[in-house]
């Protein structure tokens, strides 16, 4: 019949190697964590990367719109300006009925 010392001595056998299993599943789970890690750190990276590279073309096309309507605003001017050097009792007239609109607009 075992006595209460030989279980004791049983389970300490059965625990070792157990011990050693456990702590080696704890440095597997720490490499695979730094594993993890590392590929987090390169998709941010990356990600990062290609929010600068969105957001750059991004300005280009938007400074690109501004210049073409600064262009288009330009040729109106000159349009205008044409328009009243040809005209310029038409333009006076054209000036004092938007004032009167205006006016009347306001008024309310």
């Amino acid at each position: 019949m075992s006595t209460r010392k030989d279980l004791e001595d049983a389970a300490a056998q059965m625990a070792e190697p157990l011990a050693a299993q456990v702590a080696a599943l704890r440095a597997d789970l720490a490499e695979l964590g730094g594993h993890v890690a590392k590929i987090g750190k390169d998709r941010a990276r990356g990600l990062k990367a290609a929010a600068g590279n969105t957001a750059s073309e991004g300005y280009a096309k938007g400074e690109a719109a501004i210049d073409v309507l600064l262009a288009e605003l330009q040729n109106l001017e000159d349009e205008v300006a044409e328009a009243t050097r040809r005209r310029p009792f038409a333009s006076l007239g054209m000036a004092a009925l938007f004032g009167l609109l205006l006016g009347a607009l306001f008024r309310r």
